[in-house]
């Protein structure tokens, strides 16, 4: 279903972030940055990670166990009921966690999606299921589960990772995967460079090919411009948030999800401090901005577009926005790899510079080969694509906005008012 288009930097809550910004230039670059962010709603979150890990099932055709990535929570946490605290199970102990609240995480959200898909792979409502969440190692055994899924929302710093590969993963597990008696395999929605670099140094034995991604790797630090960079940086000293700003560990992503935003952007969109007030406050969504993830994108289609040296098509594509019958989701992603490809974005980037899903890079680009606008065994646009993009820049480019006022002043009134001639 189609939502209104609005870019982010047009949301009330946006206008007032940016207006912390002392001039115009930081105000524009502010504005800038938002608009390249990446918004995953709950909806898209949750069928790219089921379709990940079913699709994982169904082309090993075998029972897989999975697992949300999760820190360990220390014996002494007070939670089981949130309203009194319940009591510590040690009572004479040390341990600074005694009486503490257990913190809720992304990891939740994860551990429900994963249970839901159990139940959903059960024959019946007491039989076990072909996908079993958080089984134990008696469960793994006598079940005979061989591969085991690790699931998170995204890898940016791979700290989280790492740190459950080496303190919750059971030795025995780990014996078993060296001698390949097991299986592990790693989905995530999205990773940066700088978390998969960490994973495959801290795991040198894991298989490239078993960490599977909804999105393509994060290339962000290739987005962020030097003046971009500049800017997050300096507010962060400013403001006292942060030495870089450039979020945690300087793994900096763009992908905010719509049950939190993780502490890979930079810190001035998220943090509460010292007087600043982060879009996303202490990494919290604003009901208000809520609707703005279930857009579609078009915004930073354009802004990749205008980065590449299109800027015809990219106003072209803001401008269909306004149209009495606006272009469809598909059609502006369509128009968007045209325009990449004729500056010579390679394919496999396409996905890259756009922030979409390997599949829906893969749908778009075959639906443009069936129409005979883009050539995949000679991987270049078709003469009739590169009409197609000239037709359109024409049809929606500032020669449509710039028509000529007619000279006669006579066509601009009407024949008659109120039933009389004038």
């Amino acid at each position: 279903m189609m939502t209104n288009f609005l870019r982010l930097s047009e949301h009330q809550k946006s206008q007032q972030w940016i207006a912390q910004f002392y001039d115009s230039k930081d105000r524009a670059l502010a504005t800038q940055l938002i608009n390249q962010l990446k918004l995953v709603s709950n909806r898209e979150f949750e069928c790219g990670i089921e379709q990940a890990i079913t699709r994982l099932h169904d082309d090993l055709k075998a029972r897989i166990a999975v697992y949300p990535v999760a820190p360990p929570i220390p014996n002494e946490i007070a939670g089981y009921d949130p309203f009194t605290g319940g009591i510590p199970r040690e009572e004479n102990t040390t341990s600074r966690a005694v009486g503490r609240r257990r913190q809720f995480g992304s990891e939740d959200r994860v551990g429900h999606i994963l249970k839901n898909i159990q139940e959903r792979f059960k024959r019946d409502k007491n039989s076990t299921s072909s996908i079993e969440c958080c089984p134990t190692l008696i469960q793994l055994k006598t079940q005979k589960i061989y591969n085991i899924v690790l699931v998170d929302d995204i890898c940016g710093s791979g700290k989280r990772i790492t740190d459950y590969w080496k303190k919750l993963i059971p030795r025995h597990i780990k014996s078993l995967l060296s001698f390949k008696r097991y299986n592990l395999w790693i989905i995530l929605y999205a990773i940066t460079r700088n978390g998969k670099n960490v994973i495959f140094k801290t795991m040198p034995n894991f298989p490239h090919s078993n960490l599977i991604t909804v999105l393509p790797e994060i290339h962000w630090h290739e987005f962020l411009t030097s003046e971009l960079r500049g800017l997050c940086t300096s507010y962060a000293r400013k403001f006292r948030i942060g030495s870089s700003g450039l979020g945690y560990r300087d793994s900096l992503s763009n992908i905010v999800f719509e049950h939190g935003c993780p502490n890979n952007l930079p810190k001035i969109l998220w943090m509460n401090i010292n007087g600043w007030s982060g879009l996303f406050p202490n990494r919290s969504i604003p009901n208000e901005m809520r609707p703005c993830f279930d857009a579609d994108g078009s915004a930073r289609a354009s802004e990749v577009l205008w980065q590449v040296n299109q800027p015809g098509l990219a106003l072209s594509l803001l401008d269909a926005l306004d149209h009495t019958v606006p272009l469809t989701t598909e059609q502006r992603i369509m128009l968007a790899m045209l325009g990449l490809r004729l500056r010579g974005v390679s394919e496999n980037n396409l996905a890259v510079k756009l922030f979409l899903t390997h599949q829906q890079c893969k749908e778009a680009l075959q639906i443009l080969i069936e129409m005979g606008l883009y050539d995949k065994r000679l991987t270049h646009v078709t003469q009739l694509g590169r009409e197609f993009v000239s037709r359109f820049r024409e049809r929606f480019g500032p020669a449509r906005r710039l028509r000529a006022v007619a000279k006669s002043p006579e066509s601009y009134y009407p024949q008659q008012c109120e039933g009389e001639l004038q």
